[in-house]
Parts: C-alpha cells; sequence; structure tokens
C-alpha cells in the first residue's frame, strides 16, 4: 500500500490512487508549470483506515483514530511542504466514473494549520458517507462498491489576486476569459461575488474588453473580509499581467491538447496554478378560482368602469410592436393577492428586488426597466407576467424579445414562450455595446457552469440550516409581549431576511434546474426530435429524492395511520398551508381542518397498496427511460458525455423546486405573525392584508384605515367578476372582460409534463378541500397545484392542470409519483366535466373525453 504520493511523483496510472484533483495536479508539476507544493493521501491510506465503509456513517469516520504508521507518513509529507498552513480538498474515484459524477458532494478546507490537518482528513473522508451522499448515489445507481477517496493537501498560497481563466469563450473561439478578484480564489468559483471580467485575444494576449466591478469583499486567509476603499473600483489586473495570464493558459491548454478551465492565483510577483480541468461539454449561452362570475346585487356600472380603467392602464403600459400578458408563473400559486401580499411579492419579482438578485448572481444583467417596474402586473385583481419585460431579465439592451404575432396565431404557446434573439429589435447601442453584451453573456456561461457545481451543496449545508434555525429561534419569541413598533420592525426584518436574502439564493437553485433541464433536452435533440427529447428528459427526471413535499405527504399518511402524532407533524411542517403564497391564508397549525379532513381520506385507503403502486409505476418508468437512454446513446461517446452530465446537474437540482417553497414558507410564516397580532390588536378582521407594508406605520401611528379597506375589499370582489383570459394581447384589449369561448371537443391538447397514459373518470375541483375521501383512480382536473394537493396525488391516476409547465409544482410531484400529467390546458376545469372518462396521455400532452359523465 502506498498512503501518499507527491504531486511530483503522480503519473497517469495514478488515477484510481489519487483522483481526478490530484492527478491534474500532478501532472502540471512533472510538466513544469508553477503549482503551490502538495501531496495526496491516496485511496489506499483510506480504504486501509474506513473498513466496512457501506457499515459506515460520516460521524463515525470523523471520530476514527487513525493509524500511528498513516500519521507518521502524513506527518512527514507535511513538513516538507514548510507552510504554516495548508488547503485539504476531496478527491472521490471509483472504477468507470468520472469525479465529476460527485461534482457537490465533496469537502474542501481552507488554511488548515497542522493540529487541524487530521481532522480535515477524515472530514473529507467523512463526506463520502454524508446521508446526502449516499442518498445521491442511489438516485444516481452508482454502487458504493470500489468507492473511496482520495485527498490534496497543498500548501495555501498567500494570493494577492485569484480567479479563474477560460482558454476559449462560449461565443467565440479566438477570446480567452478571466474573471478575478482580490484575495483567494474561493469568492470567484463559488460565485460569491462579481468578479471583474476581461476578454483577452488568444493570439496577440490584447485586452479587448474590460467589465471592472465594484469589489466589495474578499476571501484571506482570516476569512471574509472588506476590499479597501482604494482597491474596489479598479482592475483587479494590469494588462500585462492579463497577457502573461493568457499565455499561461495557452501552455496549459497546448498541453493538455484542448480548451482548459485553470484556477490560478497571482502570488509573489508570479502566477501560480491551483487547478486545472478540461472542457468536456459544447457551450451555448443560455437565454433563458379567480374566473370572474356574477353576483348577486353586482353594480354592473361600477365592474364596467373598473374594467374601462385596466383597459387604458395596459394601454400605457403597451410597448412596440406590441404587449403580451400571460396568467402564469407565480400565478399558478398566487392568482389574485390581497394587496399586502401583491406589495412583496410586487417588490421581489423585480431587478431589484430577489428575483433581480437571483439572476445578477448568475450573471444576467436585468434591465432598468425591470428593476424598478418587475415583471408582473396586477389586472383586474390577478396576477400576469408582462412578457416584454420578462424578457429582459437576461441582458439589458440586448434583442431578447417575444414573437408577438406567432403567439397570437396561438396564444397557448404564449403561456410558457421562451424569448428568442429578434435583431429587428435592435437598436444603434445595441451595435454600439455588442462587445459588452458578448463579454457579458461569455461571463454568464462561466459563471452558470461554476454556480451550479456545488451550489446545491452550499444550500443543504449552509443556507438551508442557518435560515430553519433563525426561524426556530424566532418562534420562541411571544409576539403578543412586543409594542406595536416591535411588531411592524418584526415585520419588516423578517420580510427582508426571507424575501431579500434567503429566497434569492434558493430561487438560484430553481433558476439552475430549469437551465439544466433545457440544456438536457437540447442536448438529447441532437439524436431525437424535439417532443420526443422532451419526453425522455421528463422520464429521466422521475423520482428523485430529496422533494419534501413529497416528505410531507408521506408523513401525513404516518398520521392517517396513527404512526405520528399531529402535533409532531405540525412541529415540522405546520407553516404550510392551502394558497400559501397569500398571506393572508392561515397556517396548518393555525388551523387542522384541511389536514383533519386529509388524513381521514388516507385512513380510509390505508389499507391500499395506491401509494405502493405508484411508486412502483414510477420506478418502472425510470429504469425503462434509463435502458432506452442508453440504447440511444450507446454508439455516441461524445454526445453522451454531455448528457449524462446535464443529467447529473437537473437531477440534482430538480428537487429544489420544491424544496425552496418549504423553507421559504418558514420565513413567510413569521411575516404572517407579525401582520396577524396587528390585525387582532387594531381589531380589523382580516383588514391588514388591505393595507401596504408602507402604511403599517401611520395605522400604529393612529391613522383610521377602516374606510380604506372597506373600499379595497368591495373593489377586489368588483375586480374578480370580470372574465379574463389566460393571455392578453396588446391590440385586443377589449379581450378583459369579454365571455371567454368555450368550444367543447372529444380531445384536447396541453404540455406533457409527466410521462405515461391512464384512463379514469374525472374529478374537477376547484380546490383540495372538496375531494371526496372515498375517491380513487380519478382523474384529477384542477387550476393548478400547491403542495396542499400533493395528497391526492396518491389516489389519482393521472393529473390535467389548466396552467403549469414541466418544472411547476404539479408536474414535478405528478413525476415523483408516477402519474401522467398534461399541463397548460386552458379552460380545463369548465372544458371537462366531472364524472367524464378520461384517457390522458402525459407523452403527448394529449386528454382525450372517452365517455360522458353518469
Amino acid at each position: 500500500m502506498q498512503f501518499i504520493k507527491h504531486f511530483s511523483e503522480i503519473s497517469d496510472a495514478d488515477l484510481q490512487l489519487v483522483g481526478g484533483k490530484g492527478l491534474n495536479l500532478g501532472k502540471l508539476t512533472k510538466a513544469g508549470f508553477r503549482v503551490p507544493q502538495g501531496f495526496c493521501v491516496t485511496t489506499d491510506a483510506y480504504r486501509f483506515s474506513v473498513r466496512n465503509p457501506s457499515e459506515q456513517n460520516a460521524d463515525a469516520i470523523k471520530s476514527f483514530v487513525l493509524a500511528p504508521e498513516l500519521i507518521t507518513e502524513i506527518e512527514a509529507a507535511h513538513e516538507k511542504l514548510q507552510t504554516a498552513t495548508v488547503a485539504v480538498r476531496s478527491s472521490a474515484t471509483a472504477e468507470d466514473l468520472a469525479e465529476a459524477s460527485f461534482a457537490g458532494q465533496q469537502d474542501t478546507f481552507l488554511n488548515v494549520a497542522s493540529d487541524g490537518l487530521l481532522a480535515a482528513l477524515k472530514a473529507c473522508w467523512a463526506s463520502l458517507w454524508s446521508e446526502r451522499a449516499i442518498a445521491y448515489r442511489q438516485t444516481q445507481g452508482i454502487a458504493d462498491e470500489g468507492l473511496a477517496m482520495a485527498v490534496v493537501i497543498q500548501e495555501m498560497c498567500k494570493a494577492e489576486v485569484s480567479g479563474v481563466l477560460f482558454t476559449v469563450s462560449p461565443l467565440r473561439a479566438d477570446i480567452a476569459i478571466v474573471e478575478s478578484n482580490w484575495g483567494l480564489g474561493e469568492s470567484v468559483v463559488s460565485g460569491a461575488i462579481t468578479p471583474d471580467s476581461f476578454h483577452i485575444s488568444r493570439e496577440t494576449g490584447e485586452v479587448l474588453e474590460k467589465n471592472i466591478a465594484a469589489k466589495r469583499e474578499m476571501v484571506t486567509a482570516a476569512g471574509v473580509g472588506e476590499v479597501s476603499p482604494a482597491q474596489q473600483d479598479v482592475s483587479s489586473l494590469t494588462d500585462a499581467q492579463l497577457k502573461e495570464l493568457t499565455q499561461l493558459g495557452m501552455a496549459v491548454e497546448n498541453f493538455y491538447g484542448q480548451p482548459m478551465d485553470i484556477e490560478w492565483a497571482f502570488a509573489d510577483a508570479q502566477f501560480v496554478l491551483l487547478q486545472a480541468r478540461d472542457i468536456t461539454t459544447p457551450i451555448a449561452a443560455t437565454t433563458p378560482s379567480e374566473r370572474g362570475h356574477p353576483f348577486p346585487g353586482a353594480d354592473t356600472e361600477s365592474v364596467e368602469k373598473l374594467r374601462q380603467e385596466e383597459i387604458q392602464k395596459l394601454a400605457a403600459y403597451t410597448e412596440t410592436p406590441g404587449t403580451v400578458w400571460c396568467h402564469h408563473n407565480l400565478a399558478e400559486v398566487l392568482p389574485a393577492p390581497l394587496p399586502m401580499t401583491w406589495a412583496i411579492v410586487r417588490d421581489f419579482m423585480s431587478g431589484a428586488g430577489g428575483l433581480g438578485r437571483a439572476y445578477r448572481s448568475l450573471g444576467f444583467h436585468p434591465s432598468a426597466k425591470v428593476d424598478s417596474n418587475g415583471i408582473l402586473d396586477l389586472i383586474c385583481g390577478r396576477i400576469y407576467v408582462n412578457l416584454n419585460r420578462e424578457a429582459e431579465l437576461y441582458f439589458d439592451g440586448f434583442p431578447f424579445a417575444h414573437n408577438f404575432d406567432t403567439l397570437k396565431q396561438n396564444p397557448q404557446q404564449a403561456m410558457y414562450a421562451q424569448a428568442q434573439t429578434d435583431i429587428r429589435r435592435s437598436t444603434a447601442s445595441f451595435w454600439l455595446k455588442l462587445p459588452l453584451h458578448i463579454m457579458r453573456m461569455s461571463s454568464a456561461e462561466i459563471r452558470l457552469r461554476r454556480m451550479r457545481s456545488d451550489f446545491d451543496h452550499v444550500l443543504t449545508t449552509e443556507v438551508f440550516p442557518t435560515f430553519q434555525a433563525e426561524v426556530e429561534a424566532e418562534r420562541d419569541i411571544p409576539y403578543t409581549a412586543l409594542s406595536d413598533a416591535e411588531l411592524v420592525a418584526k415585520f419588516q426584518t423578517w420580510r427582508a431576511k426571507t424575501l431579500d436574502d434567503f429566497a434569492p439564493k434558493a430561487l438560484t437553485a430553481t433558476l439552475l434546474a430549469g437551465f439544466s433541464l433545457q440544456r438536457l433536452e437540447v442536448a438529447l435533440q441532437k439524436c431525437m426530435e424535439e417532443t420526443a427529447a422532451k419526453t425522455l428528459a421528463s422520464r429521466l427526471i422521475s423520482g428523485l429524492s430529496g422533494n419534501l413535499t413529497v416528505e410531507t405527504n408521506k408523513k401525513l399518511q404516518q398520521v392517517a395511520t396513527g404512526d405520528l402524532a399531529p402535533t409532531d407533524f405540525l412541529k415540522a411542517y405546520g407553516h404550510r398551508a392551502v394558497g400559501e403564497f397569500e398571506l393572508a391564508v392561515p397556517r396548518w397549525r393555525e388551523d387542522t381542518t384541511y389536514l383533519e379532513q386529509v388524513s381521514a381520506s388516507l385512513r380510509q385507503g390505508a389499507s391500499e397498496t395506491g401509494g405502493q403502486q405508484h411508486f412502483k409505476r414510477q420506478a418502472e418508468q425510470h429504469a425503462s427511460a434509463e435502458r432506452d437512454l442508453s440504447e440511444l446513446l450507446a454508439d455516441k461517446a461524445g454526445l453522451r458525455k454531455q448528457v449524462e452530465s446535464e443529467l447529473d446537474f437537473t437531477r440534482r437540482y430538480m428537487p429544489f423546486r420544491e424544496t425552496a417553497k418549504f423553507y421559504l414558507m418558514l420565513g413567510y410564516e413569521q411575516i404572517r405573525r407579525a401582520l396577524v397580532e396587528l390585525d387582532n390588536r387594531y381589531e380589523l378582521e382580516g383588514g391588514i392584508f388591505y393595507l401596504e407594508p408602507a402604511e403599517l406605520e401611520q395605522l400604529i401611528g393612529g391613522d383610521d384605515f377602516g374606510n380604506i379597506i372597506a373600499t379595497r375589499r368591495t373593489q377586489r370582489e368588483l375586480m374578480l367578476q370580470i372574465e379574463m383570459p389566460d393571455v392578453i394581447f396588446s391590440d385586443a384589449l377589449e379581450q378583459v372582460g369579454a365571455p371567454v369561448s368555450i368550444a367543447a371537443a372529444k380531445a384536447y391538447t396541453g404540455i406533457g409534463v409527466s410521462a405515461g397514459v391512464a384512463t379514469g373518470k374525472a374529478r374537477v375541483l376547484l380546490m383540495p378541500s372538496d375531494v371526496n375521501p372515498s375517491d380513487r383512480d380519478y382523474i384529477l382536473v384542477c387550476p393548478s397545484t400547491d403542495p396542499a394537493w400533493t395528497p391526492l396525488f396518491l389516489h389519482a391516476a393521472g393529473l390535467v392542470m389548466e396552467r403549469g409547465g414541466i418544472l411547476s409544482h404539479g408536474a414535478v410531484v405528478a413525476r415523483e409519483y408516477g402519474v401522467p400529467a398534461v399541463a397548460n390546458l386552458p379552460n380545463a376545469t369548465r372544458l371537462i366535466a366531472d364524472g367524464q372518462l378520461l384517457h390522458i396521455d402525459g407523452n403527448q400532452g394529449i386528454v382525450s373525453i372517452q365517455g360522458e359523465a353518469p
């Protein structure tokens, strides 16, 4: 056995001993490149120390007492480095498995002193057997047999400047890209800050474009610190240094014989290499009941006046050549918000709010219009996405747009349309700034790739636990004991904590899921047509672990069977609710009526095997998809590598579509707590939710809002009587308020979002509480779903939704349960009658009526 391999001793034959990181560092060292000294603690050392690994757990491995002979060799190797601190990095390896398969599962420790070296080593080993890593391998079908961990121990580099070098731009083959910041490179690699970005000619080393960021923070040996004011807005590298770095990158590229992604540092007046990895996949720029029904006594004149006011408002919003509004996206879970909720959500869904922060973290540049107005408009009391402004989320000034005429011909396509480049919309400013746009798109591509490499790990080990701990501590504070001013301060604090600080990070993960799925579908389309590619992608991402909405449902089943006390369930999940994005809605811990009803339904079916059949069917579908993929790519080695990489990322990030909501609602509940307490004190009977955040100070200052609340209540009731289409076009604003045409047919086409076919009787529901506990094997037909609908999936044979796409809640959960699903079928709850015999095809997105209701 060989426990230690110094970088200078490593050769290609040592991959299984030192892993990918160690191998590259060894190859660079032996080739004569400047690399901080280091060594690898090999997989032999791991196997010698960790016996029967499948019977171990992370905590047990951390507590191991290492063999004296191993400690002696590690200490001797460390002494040769002659450095006070080191970096300790994991490097997993297994037979026939690339290290990339474990991206985001492994740990890194910086500035480790000699007395902490062995603990850091064992922590790296333990990361291979964390619950999360084990679940990940089980999901991916990766056997534990042969799995081992090598650990890289390397001299800490006292970097003045660090960053990354992409030897080939994603958009131009003659350009290299550098991103840099003061201090250690972790701030750039992790995507924690916006770095300086440069485009350099590969041939001459000339700096072609610069984008100097406002660098406020840097990572040092002491941790995160502030950048001195004199350095914040100046370039972190000179032109001469950039030329030298590019030449170094070209030398590395020549050595490997292919474009490279390089981590580097500038220390003691010279550049050193910290890591180099090949670019294995092609890169391309990423672009990324509320219905109106008359009510008795309704004032038709008042309704018409409001309708005309709304039409005038939309006319003022209209842009050339036309504007399109769609009732989708957030509208799926928050169709008609009250004023307080709308004010908060409107700000969040702007470029200056949490949405903008999430997009900027991925390297995008929302426009000033998106910053100020957001992407949502409230029309007749309902939320609509303004597609024109939505297209400006990505790169300010770039002509991304939706084709108005194409969408007008097929309004259903507008519901989940993707903005495309439209040169006809370009301006003189665009052409003048084209190099800047290219640089921004290239930088965004690099940031996207780097962010998704381990952001899931950051969320699950740092962001989520920290936020949950803060919330749990807050729950112990009795709000009844706080003053009015303190309650308003709590509202403001938790609004900021939840929507400004936490939500952008959670949303970033859901964006990464969408981007990864899009890339997976594009990769599959290289060998199959679009519809087939989307269907296969849907099948491949079914049954992912880590979905907290599904876990909630399983716990609710345990309540129904008596295996879990209701109080224990509410302690963990009581912050959820039906229609939970509306702040006015009581949480489950406040009102248990719905839970009691669902528990009764689940109790009736406790002896049945419906749930087990769902999961068995899902497992069979997943295995079938894997076989189909294997056959499809059998003779396409290059494409297989790309598809497997994008599939890996999609599977890792897709569960965050639901998990992020679970944690977001923890903070949302605290916002609601402050509002409810104020509502009770001022005896507003729910009227607090008809106020706006800025009015709370006036409320506690003595202003009487009784008349304002009453007026807003009445106006909202009138607004919701106005019939609304799902898609509004600016050249047909009279559609607002016009009766929606309902044309009956024998078959309808939507979007297939969960593969498979099913036949059953339609159960048309507008609320999950309308379900009959004895219903079984039905096709659930509903407007859209949120987590409160999930228990109904257990006994459903299929799902049809009026709104939703491949990433919507209903689609994600349907795939978990193996339930065929069709979404984006406008007016489905009116086109389909309760009790009709339906056949749904989740592959093609077709819903057929095979028999009438009795």
